[in-house]
C-alpha cells in the first residue's frame, strides 16, 4: 500500500509541474487609439518584437471608432473592424514568419510588426576596404608598396605626370591611368596571393614588383 501511494503521489507531481508550455495560451495585449497609437504588449507590458511558435491569446482594446487593429501573418488574421469600440478576444497560432499589426484606415501612420519564430541573424557586412595611397610624380617617380596582405583595398592614385602613367597589374587586376592624364583616382581592388606589377607603361624602368601574401 505505501509503495501504491508513493508512485501515485509522483504521477500527480508530473501532471501537476507538465502543464502548457510558455508558448501555449500566453496572452498578449493589443491597443489602438483614442489617438493615432497602436501597439502590441505581452502580459508584462513589453512591446512584442518575438514570439516563439504556440497558441495565444490576444485581447485588443480598441478605443476609436476611426480606428481598427489588424494582425496577419502566416496562419493569422485578427481583426476589430474599424467602427467597432470595446474589447475583442481572440485565439491566434504563430509559427515561424514575420507578423504585422496596422490600423487599416492609417496603415502608414499606425503600424508595427514583430517575428515569429528565430529571428534570422543580422547579415554580416564585408570588412572596409585598406587604404593604399599610391603617386605618380612629380618626375619619373613611382610610389607604390612593395608588401600587401591579400584582401580588399581602395587604392588612391595621385597621378602628377604627363609623360608616365601608373599600371598595376596581377592575379585579377589590370587597372592603369592615362599617360597624360593628371588627377587623382580612386579604385576598389580585391588582391589575391602573388606577384603584381605597377609601373609606368611608357617608362619600363619605373616598373617593380607587389608581393602579396
Amino acid at each position: 500500500m505505501r509503495s501504491l501511494l508513493l508512485v501515485l503521489t509522483a504521477v500527480a507531481a508530473v501532471l501537476v509541474f507538465s502543464g502548457p508550455t510558455a508558448a501555449d495560451n500566453t496572452q498578449l495585449v493589443g491597443n489602438v487609439g483614442p489617438g493615432y497609437s497602436i501597439s502590441l504588449t505581452d502580459a508584462a507590458g513589453n512591446a512584442v518584437t518575438q514570439l516563439d511558435p504556440g497558441t495565444y491569446t490576444l485581447l485588443v482594446h480598441d478605443q476609436s471608432a476611426i480606428h481598427d487593429f489588424d494582425l496577419s501573418g502566416p496562419g493569422v488574421k485578427a481583426v476589430t473592424g474599424i467602427e467597432f469600440v470595446g474589447d475583442m478576444t481572440f485565439t491566434i497560432t504563430i509559427s515561424q514568419g514575420t507578423y504585422t499589426f496596422v490600423c487599416d484606415a492609417h496603415p502608414t501612420q499606425m503600424h508595427g510588426k514583430f517575428v515569429g519564430g528565430t529571428a534570422a541573424p543580422p547579415t554580416q557586412q564585408p570588412p572596409p576596404p585598406k587604404a593604399i595611397v599610391a603617386r605618380v610624380g612629380p618626375g619619373h617617380t613611382i610610389s607604390f608598396p612593395r608588401t600587401l596582405a591579400r584582401g580588399r583595398y581602395r587604392i588612391t592614385v595621385h597621378d602628377s605626370s604627363k609623360t608616365d602613367n601608373l599600371h598595376l597589374k596581377g592575379p585579377g587586376v589590370d587597372r592603369k591611368t592615362g599617360v597624360p592624364f593628371r588627377g587623382t583616382v580612386n579604385w576598389t581592388v580585391t588582391l589575391a596571393p602573388g606577384v603584381y606589377r605597377v609601373g609606368s607603361d611608357p617608362r619600363k624602368t619605373l616598373t617593380h614588383t607587389v608581393k602579396v601574401t
